[in-house]
């Protein structure tokens, strides 16, 4: 199990670090300004590649990857930071959208 666990380990932390360089280049190649329909699908995008990055860290966790082992770079934990807000966002924004439905 420990093979296993290192295997996971090892595979969690190449995908979190290629999401965060994929959310880097993404996030700076802004949409044109004025395109209400390409920014919000750039936002929307932007926070889903931050919602995969927070998913992976969460793994991480559960195989025994403690956060603390892990020396992540200022970058890396603003990037967690920020998928943590947005995501807490999105589901405000979800109970919001039921409230006005119902």
């Amino acid at each position: 199990m420990k093979a296993l666990r290192a295997l996971i380990s090892a595979q969690l932390e190449a995908a979190a670090t290629r999401v965060i360089e994929s959310y880097r280049t993404f996030m700076n190649d802004e949409p044109e300004a004025g395109d209400a329909r390409a920014f919000a699908a750039h936002h929307a995008a932007c926070k889903a590649a931050l919602a995969h990055l927070d998913l992976l860290m969460r793994l991480a966790r559960l195989v025994g990857v403690e956060p603390e082992a892990v020396e992540a770079s200022e970058e890396e934990a603003r990037l967690i930071a920020e998928a943590r807000e947005a995501l807490a966002g999105e589901e405000d924004s979800d109970d919001d959208d039921r409230v006005g439905r119902g």
